[in-house]
């Protein structure tokens, strides 16, 4: 058998369908291991932010994990204050600085200055506190993009009405908010 696909037509397009197949699988591996690693180390600061917040739990306040959103996936936090005052808290875990230009939330490395994968990330928490609003039945909903990773430099750490602070200034930030 081996000597009639030595030479043939046949035998070279076998070969270079194998070669394109393992290829596209292995791109597809590659692409499967990044998301895997992004998912475990959204999970992780998912849950720091958890601990970080259960003083507020003990305070009275509620809080709700993984909200089942229309259009936006998940809502990773929703608080509901003693006051009555509702937020939602979207957790990230990128590195550098996060800086607002020119209308658009970006992250700075040195002089460098990238977009987020993403996308626009002030528009989904944007729309996660619409969403919340109406499933909770509540008048407004404050947005927060929480890093758990680098800095914030953003004046007021408000980006277009949606607040911006690191993991350490989470609870502090809340607390402000809502006197």
């Amino acid at each position: 058998m081996f000597s009639i696909f030595s030479n043939s037509a046949l035998a070279m397009m076998v070969l270079l369908g194998g070669l394109i197949a393992s290829y596209r699988l292995h791109s597809n591996g590659q692409y499967l291991m990044k998301r895997s690693g992004d998912a475990q180390n959204g999970a992780k600061a998912e849950t720091q932010v958890a601990a970080l917040l259960f003083p507020l739990q003990r305070q009275g306040w509620q809080v709700e994990y993984n909200l089942r959103i229309r259009r936006w996936g998940d809502a990773d936090v929703v608080l509901h204050s003693p006051k009555g005052n509702w937020y939602v808290i979207d957790v990230k875990s990128h590195g550098g600085t996060k800086v607002y230009e020119r209308g658009h939330l970006r992250k700075r490395y040195g002089r460098n200055t990238y977009d987020f994968e993403e996308g626009d990330l002030i528009s989904k928490v944007k729309g996660q506190a619409t969403e919340v609003r109406y499933l909770k039945g509540t008048q407004q909903v404050t947005g927060l993009l929480c890093f758990t990773k680098g800095d914030v430099d953003i004046p007021g750490n408000n980006a277009s009405e949606i607040y911006v602070v690191t993991a350490t200034d989470l609870v502090n930030t809340l607390l402000q908010l809502d006197k």
